[in-house]
């Protein structure tokens, strides 16, 4: 459980919300000199919420327009401005603005430069609306599966929000961070409040003590031996003579044809018990996680390549393949025992592989399945609306 929250809730929405207030106020004031690593909260404002580094020339920089929504160049009343409905949640202004500030500030975008190739807008409008559908899941799942959040929940909320205040050195200065952003201390403990739902759908649905949609571990295991499969696997890249002496003059289909060439030979190898398909792909293979996965690819539907997949589903433990060819070179693949293996290893594969695998399929899906409503703000969007 803790590995899947890492990767997902936590980076898709604590790790935003911690970095809002930094983020948001320096991309506000200057985009293109955000830097992305910096998720110091500090340094982006003095302690009169000047900007530190501009401050010499802050007596002639122009003021700044008010954060909010612009409609024909005048600024609108936006407090009850939905801009999408997803499943039936509102997604207001207030956190469509944020996460569009976020995106910008973060890939340095101006309103200038919006200005001047207009086409862009329509892909970073694209780009913000996914940012937002993935970073809203849990309420969407909530909803369906009418999930709330516990008192325990909740006060973790206040921690964590008293720990964005507690990282100023005084009430006023956190404040005027907010002011500074065009934000509010109340957008941001609803992004808080979105993580940590996050993880109250995650536990409920899944990764608790009686997760809903978990089966019995009698039930998995039977999943995991039909469903599942484990694998060596040797790859020899299209390009694996590219770098090397001899081939500087080679056209990418003659390289292709010497890598075909060699992974023939390799496979009689293996074939014949002169190699160890495990030890070649750790010493010629083009795949290096092979290094790193000693027992081999434990994967499910969809996981792979097409190709890969299908001839590795194909084989029987044992069993070696001929040469597959996809879009990353030639692979040679032998599927490994797998019962034993499940059963030796079943408390880790049932919580690192299966319930992550089934969790972020079903998460997937209803993104991808959303049934979404845009109001008419959204609808004619431009490069000055959101500022």
């Amino acid at each position: 459980m803790k590995k899947f929250l890492k990767l997902f809730s936590l980076l898709a929405a604590a790790a935003m919300a911690s970095t809002m207030l930094c983020s948001c106020s320096d991309s506000e004031k200057n985009p293109d000199d955000v830097n992305k690593d910096d998720t110091s909260k500090t340094d982006s404002v003095d302690k009169n919420g000047d900007d530190k580094e501009n401050n010499d020339d802050s007596d002639e920089s122009e003021e700044r327009p008010a954060p909010g929504l612009y409609v024909d160049g005048e600024l609108i009343d936006s407090k009850d401005v939905v801009m999408m409905n997803v499943n039936g949640v509102d997604i207001p202004f207030d956190e469509y603005r944020y996460m569009y500030m976020f995106i910008t500030g973060n890939y340095g975008i101006t309103e200038e430069t919006l200005a001047a190739t207009p086409e862009l807008m329509p892909t970073l409008v694209e780009i913000v609306d996914g940012q937002v559908l993935e970073s809203n899941w849990g309420k969407f799942l909530a909803k369906e599966y009418d999930i709330s959040m516990t008192d325990e929940d909740n006060a973790e909320v206040d921690e964590l929000l008293k720990q964005q205040e507690e990282s100023f050195e005084s009430r006023e200065e956190y404040e005027l961070a907010l002011e500074n952003a065009g934000i509010d201390e109340d957008l941001l403990r609803r992004v808080i409040a979105s993580s940590v739902l996050c993880e109250r759908v995650y536990l409920d649905l899944y990764g608790g003590e009686n997760p809903r949609l978990i089966g019995s571990d009698d039930e998995i295991k039977a999943e995991l031996m039909n469903d599942y499969v484990r694998a060596h696997h040797l790859l020899i890249s299209f390009d694996h003579y590219a770098d090397e002496e001899g081939y500087e003059e080679y056209t990418d289909e003659q390289l292709k044809e010497e890598a075909k060439k060699l992974a023939e030979q390799y496979l009689e190898q293996i074939k014949n018990g002169e190699a160890d398909i495990y030890e070649l792909a750790q010493t010629v293979g083009d795949d290096p996680g092979m290094s790193e996965n000693e027992d081999g690819y434990f994967f499910t539907y969809g996981q792979m390549v097409e190709p890969f997949e299908k001839a590795a589903f194909e084989l029987e433990p044992g069993e070696l393949s001929g040469i597959v060819e996809t879009d990353y070179g030639f692979h040679i693949i032998l599927r490994l025992e797998q019962e034993n293996f499940v059963n030796d290893n079943f408390d880790t594969i049932k919580t690192d592989s299966y319930i992550v695998d089934k969790f972020n399929n079903h998460v997937n899906e209803v993104l991808r399945d959303a049934d979404i409503t845009y109001s008419e703000y959204h609808d004619n969007l431009s490069y000055d609306s959101i500022k």
